[in-house]
């Protein structure tokens, strides 16, 4: 007896098709599951690059005088505004925290790009954490010139008038949490040029009161250690041409407004600029008035013939002039480099130097350099 066959070949057909199927499927799920979890690591790594980029950024942007103007971590924070990264490969924000007076934490979110462009594929944002620490090292500058009240080049010096510099250490009103004074006193003014006593209302005090010394070179006023005046300059907080200027305290609302070209911080501790320490960078010549403290350069020359007060480091290029008279007087706290070039600098009126290690301590480490960063970090798929 013979069955019968008819159909037999659609079946076997179907069951090709349905096996071929199951394959072809496999092999589809196989490699789009592969595809995923490239472009997951892809991103993960963009994101990871991105936030180290990101971290490095606000370190390379870091601006010592406004980062130490804010208070410790668990009462005051920076935020790090969302941006994009350098490479254009994602974006990242977050915080910065200062953990002492000269340690910060850098804390900052990177995302890929996923986050830049239409999810087409499905892509899986990625993000990564990056925490970067950070020590800054306050420069300072090196002996003799680091312990005088007035140092000058060749060119040397004039005291006129009632002008006076001392080399005792003074500690100016408001300021506290100030070091032990030193036990000897600086140099009052320090030159490889000629001193000229002018007049008998010049009082020069220190030890010794007044010393030459050939030593002195131009070295002095553009190498302190390992930090030179040009990196200084490039890393002034504020830079102004060459002109005429009178600074001020700037405040809205009881806060210190440090975006003003003219804020060059408050030497009364009690108001709200007292703890804003920049570093002021002029490219030329400059005359001026007003009021200012952290660190001064100035690329020529310097006139403060009105009343002008400074607390910190004066670092001058060219030569100084500095004149007062009545209710008008200049007044210097802290310490005075003027290499002079070619000119005398000349001191007259009611002009004052005084030496401070107090001024000196606070406005350095306010002005401090990026010494040292460490960062660790995690990547996470969400």
């Amino acid at each position: 007896m013979v069955k019968s066959e008819r159909g037999i070949a659609l079946a076997l057909v179907l069951m090709a098709l349905v096996v071929s199927g199951a394959l072809i499927a496999g092999i589809l799920l196989g490699g789009t599951q592969e595809q995923r979890v490239a472009d997951n690591t892809r991103n993960s790594e963009q994101a990871f690059g991105t936030a180290e980029a990101g971290a490095y950024e606000v370190v390379r942007m870091w601006s010592p005088s406004t980062m130490s103007f804010h208070g410790l971590i668990g009462t005051d924070s920076i935020p790090i505004s969302d941006s994009l990264s350098p490479w254009q490969t994602g974006r990242y924000g977050g915080t910065v925290y200062k953990l002492g007076n000269d340690l910060y934490l850098i804390d900052v979110t990177g995302r890929d790009s996923v986050g830049l462009r239409p999810r087409i594929r499905n892509d899986v944002p990625a993000r990564s954490h990056q925490v970067l620490i950070v020590r800054v090292r306050p420069f300072t500058f090196p002996a003799p010139a680091g312990v005088a009240a007035v140092t000058t080049g060749s060119a040397g010096i004039t005291m006129g008038g009632n002008s006076d510099v001392s080399g005792y250490d003074s500690t100016p009103p408001t300021w506290t949490q100030c070091p032990p004074s030193d036990s000897t006193s600086a140099i009052g003014i320090l030159s490889s040029g000629p001193i000229t006593l002018a007049t008998k209302g010049v009082t020069v005090s220190g030890a010794p009161p007044a010393k030459q010394d050939n030593t002195i070179a131009d070295s002095t006023f553009k190498r302190f250690q390992d930090v030179t005046y040009a990196q200084l300059a490039g890393a002034a907080t504020i830079t102004l041409g060459a002109g005429s200027y009178k600074s001020a305290p700037a405040v809205t609302n009881g806060v210190c407004v440090i975006n003003n070209s003219l804020n060059w911080g408050d030497g009364d501790h009690t108001q709200p600029c007292g703890g804003y320490f920049p570093m002021v960078h002029i490219t030329g010549n400059a005359n001026l008035t007003g009021t200012g403290q952290g660190v001064l350069l100035v690329d020529g020359d310097v006139n403060m013939s009105g009343k002008f007060e400074w607390f910190g480091a004066v670092i001058v290029q060219g030569a100084m002039k500095a004149s007062g008279g009545g209710n008008v007087e200049t007044t210097l706290w802290g310490i005075a480099l003027i290499n002079g070039g070619l000119d005398e600098s000349q001191v007259t009126g009611k002009s004052h130097f005084r030496y401070s290690k107090c001024v000196l301590t606070q406005v350095l480490e306010g002005t401090s350099l990026v010494a040292m960063a460490r960062s660790r970090g995690w990547a996470q798929l969400y």
